[in-house]
C-alpha cells in the first residue's frame, strides 16, 4: 500500500482428528503424489472453511479439472488458521499450495515457500506483493485486495434514525448508545473477543484511522505510539469506550464467529469491525442482503475519510512440495482465472481490476482509497522485528485487544491510560533493542 499511490482504477473445519490423520499419513499422502488414476495430487490447505461446508471448494476445484484433469486437488480448510500452521510449518507437512501465514517473517519466506518470480515483473501484472517479497523475489501473491472498516447491517441504524454512518468516534458511539437505547436485545458492536483471532482487525485499520499510507512506517521511529490523540491510541479508546458503555456483547468470552455472522445477517448485532472479505459471507445469510454494508472506520481528518487497502492472504507454494509444478499451476489459475477475489466481495489482485459492487457505497461516500506504502529497503523486517519484540502483536494476535476489553468490562484494575503506558513502554524498548 503505497504513499500517494491511489487507486482509482481498482482497476475442515480443521478437526483434530483431521490433524492426526495428516500426521500419521504416509510422506507421499502429506505431499500429493501418483493416485491410481495416474492422476498427479497437490494438496491446497486455506482458511475458507465455510466454503467446505456449502460445496464452493467442490465448484472451484471441478471449474480447475476441466482445464487441468491431470492434476487432483485436496482442499484442507482450517479455522484457527495462522495458529495452526504455525504448528504444521514447524515440519514439512503443510500441503503443496498454501495461504502464507501472516506470522512469516519477509526474511524467513525462502525457508518455507518457492520463489514465484521478480517482484518487479510480477508487479507489472498484480497488485500488493510487498507483503510476500523479499530482496526483490515473490513468494506469495494476493487472493484478493481487500480494505479493513466496519461491517454494518444498515437497516439497524436507519431504523434508529441514522441514515448515515458516523465519521468520527464521538459520532460512532453515539450511534452505538442509540440503537442500545431503541432496542436492548440488539448488540450495537460485537467483539468477537473469544475467536483469537477476529480483534486483529481493530490494528488493521491503522494506515485508515491515521490518514497515512506512510503510518506503519512511522511506527518504526515513534517510541510512544500510544499516547492520546495518535491513531493507535484513538482506535483503542473507541474500542474500550464501547465496550464500557456496555455497547458490547455482555459476556465478550462466550462470543461465536460463525453465529455472530448470522446474528448480524438477522439484525441481532450492527456493526462489527472487520476486513472487507466478510462481506459475502455475512449479505449470504441476509434475508435482505443490501442491508449488509461495509464503512470506513470512522475517523476523519479535514473532513475527508480514507481507507486502506491491503492484500488478503497470499497464496503461495510449500519449498519442500515434490509436485511444484502442478502447484504453480494451480496457483497460477487461482489468481488469474477464478473468480475468488469478485465471490469474496474483494478487488481483483489484478492490476486494472474495477472496484466491486460491495464497495461501491464507500466509493460513493466520498472515502479515499490508498495503498501503504511498502517499507523502505532493508528495512522490509522492521516493522515485524519491533512488533515481535514488543509482545505486543499489532495484527497478529488478539491479546492485547483482549485486555483492553477486559479492563472496560471492569474485569482487572487497570485503567485504559495504564494499558497505553505499558504499551508506549514495551514499544520503546522494542524499537531500542531492533535498532535501525
Amino acid at each position: 500500500m503505497k504513499k500517494g499511490n491511489k487507486l482509482f482504477r481498482f482497476g475442515l473445519i480443521a478437526s483434530a482428528a483431521a490433524l492426526m490423520l495428516g500426521a500419521c499419513s504416509s510422506d507421499s499422502e502429506k505431499q500429493g503424489g501418483k493416485g491410481a488414476d495416474g492422476k498427479e495430487t497437490i494438496t491446497f490447505i486455506n482458511h475458507k472453511t465455510d466454503w467446505t461446508g456449502n460445496g464452493k471448494w467442490d465448484e472451484y476445484i471441478a471449474q480447475f479439472n476441466e482445464k487441468h484433469p491431470d492434476i487432483e486437488v485436496k482442499v484442507e480448510t482450517i479455522t484457527d488458521y495462522a495458529g495452526q500452521m504455525q504448528i504444521r510449518m514447524n515440519s514439512k507437512d503443510y500441503g503443496d499450495v498454501l495461504m502464507v501465514p501472516t506470522t512469516i517473517k519477509p526474511e524467513d519466506n525462502a525457508n518455507f515457500f518457492e520463489p514465484l518470480g521478480d517482484q518487479k515483473e510480477l508487479e507489472e501484472k498484480y497488485l500488493l506483493l510487498t507483503d510476500r517479497a523479499y530482496d526483490g523475489v515473490s513468494y506469495g501473491i494476493p487472493i484478493a485486495v481487500n480494505t479493513t472498516g466496519v461491517l454494518v447491517n444498515m437497516k439497524v441504524f436507519n431504523d434508529a434514525g441514522i441514515t448515515e454512518f458516523p465519521k468520527t468516534p464521538e459520532e460512532f458511539l453515539a450511534a452505538l448508545g442509540k440503537i442500545k437505547e431503541l432496542n436492548p436485545d440488539i448488540t450495537p458492536l460485537y467483539t468477537n473477543y473469544a475467536s483469537n483471532w477476529a480483534m486483529s482487525n481493530w490494528d488493521f485499520v491503522r494506515e485508515s484511522a491515521a490518514g497515512d499510507p506512510n503510518f506503519t512506517n512511522e511506527l518504526t521511529t515513534d517510541k510512544t505510539p500510544f499516547d492520546d490523540g495518535k491513531p493507535m491510541n484513538t482506535i483503542y479508546k473507541l474500542l474500550y469506550d464501547s465496550v464500557k458503555e456496555g455497547y458490547t456483547e455482555a459476556d465478550p468470552t462466550t462470543t461465536d464467529w460463525e453465529q455472530s455472522k448470522q446474528d448480524l445477517a438477522d439484525g441481532k448485532v450492527a456493526a462489527m469491525v472487520l476486513g472487507s472479505w466478510a462481506i459475502e459471507q455475512v449479505q449470504a445469510l441476509a434475508e435482505n442482503p443490501e442491508d449488509i454494508q461495509f464503512a470506513a472506520f470512522p475517523t476523519t481528518h479535514d473532513g475527508k475519510q480514507y481507507t486502506a487497502i491491503g492484500g488478503d492472504y497470499n497464496i503461495g507454494i510449500n519449498v519442500n512440495s515434490e509436485h511444484k509444478e502442478a502447484a504453480r499451476t494451480f496457483l497460477d489459475w487461482f489468481v488469474d482465472e477464478s473468480n475468488y477475489a469478485a465471490d469474496t466481495g474483494g478487488i481483483s489482485p489484478k492490476v486494472g481490476a474495477d472496484l466491486p459492487a460491495a464497495l461501491k457505497s464507500m466509493e460513493t461516500a466520498g472515502v479515499e482509497f490508498f495503498q501503504a506504502t511498502p517499507a523502505p529497503a532493508g528495512k522490509e523486517s522492521l516493522f515485524a522485528d519491533i512488533n515481535n519484540s514488543s509482545e505486543i502483536g499489532l495484527g497478529t494476535t488478539d491479546a492485547t485487544k483482549q485486555r483492553i476489553v477486559d479492563a472496560a468490562k471492569g474485569n482487572t484494575k487497570e485503567s485504559f491510560d495504564d494499558i497505553m503506558k505499558e504499551l508506549n513502554e514495551k514499544w520503546g524498548n522494542a524499537i531500542e533493542e531492533v535498532g535501525q
